[in-house]
């Protein structure tokens, strides 16, 4: 005989009017879904790491990431493992003065595309463990396009090749060249179903009169220049590069945008030695811009710029 309270009765149903019901059990809250897009900059694009870095420290999840210049190059690095760690030590290990040419501190393009076919061990797109999509800009056609096939390393050099300096990349009948001549921020590459939030980081700035005066060398001595620099030359008299600046973005998208642009005021595009700066500059422009992200769960108009 049993003794005591009574016995315990399985899928006993609660009266309401006792008291005594179990609080409901709440679901833990998933993870904030971001599609992230990584401008053009230079040296400044180190910075986009540390975005990556605060991005994945808050526990959101990177579904999709799209980059543009020295943005394909570091989302391309992320993309391929999904290891924000690994992407940062990657980037502390680079050493600029080892791909320049000469004492000048520009890339050279036999060095930097086999560093990175050996960074990426020969990787495609179909390997990225985030799906990717890079930018490059079409000299011929005069146009942004979308890479999201083929060769990671060619994508991304493809990206970055500077007019001028670079070859265009040969990309099946396209001659490709440096995304940020016609898409600095690739906002809508970084849109995929199902996201939450669209997070652009921002390093790049306007260079309206390095661009006025390169598209007037092209229509005054460009008829001088022969080879694979000519491309260039026809790209710059026919159109005004660097157009549509991102700023132009509707006032009520879906999803969201939020546009953060790291504090880099005295970091060029060239201080490739300050890397460890811009990193940091992009975690802490992360850290501010989740801390307002209610805000835009509240009727703030999009899209929001934060530093």
């Amino acid at each position: 005989m049993t003794t005591g309270s009574s016995p315990r009765r399985e899928n006993a149903t609660h009266d309401p009017g006792t008291g005594d019901e179990e609080p409901p059990v709440r679901a833990a809250p998933r993870p904030l879904r971001v599609g992230l897009a990584l401008s053009s900059g230079g040296a400044r694009g180190f910075a986009h790491v540390g975005v990556i870095k605060g991005l994945c420290a808050a526990g959101c999840t990177i579904t999709a990431v799209a980059g543009s210049s020295i943005g394909a190059i570091v989302a391309a690095g992320y993309a391929l493992h999904a290891d924000a760690d690994a992407l940062e030590r990657w980037v502390l290990d680079f050493r600029a003065r080892d791909h320049a040419r000469g004492r000048v501190p520009i890339m050279d393009a036999a060095r930097l595309t086999a560093f990175l076919d050996r960074t990426f061990g020969g990787a495609a797109f179909a390997d990225c463990a985030v799906p990717l999509r890079i930018v490059a800009t079409d000299l011929r056609a005069r146009v942004a396009v979308t890479l999201d096939s083929g060769s990671l390393a060619t994508a991304a050099f493809a990206s970055a090749a500077l007019p001028f300096v670079h070859r265009p990349v040969v990309w099946g009948e396209r001659l490709l060249a440096d995304g940020s001549l016609s898409c600095v921020l690739p906002l809508a590459q970084a849109t995929v179903p199902g996201v939450d939030l669209i997070v652009g980081s921002l390093v790049s700035r306007p260079h309206a009169t390095l661009n006025g005066l390169t598209g007037g060398l092209a229509r005054t001595v460009g008829g001088v220049v022969r080879g694979w620099g000519r491309p260039y030359v026809e790209f710059f008299r026919a159109r005004t590069p660097q157009l549509p600046w991102p700023g132009a973005v509707p006032a009520a998208p879906a999803p969201p945008i939020m546009i953060l642009t790291p504090h880099l005021d005295r970091l060029g595009t060239l201080d490739f030695a300050r890397m460890r700066e811009a990193i940091a500059a992009g975690e802490a422009a992360v850290a501010t811009g989740l801390r307002e992200w209610h805000l835009a769960r509240n009727g703030v108009r999009y899209p929001i710029h934060l530093r």
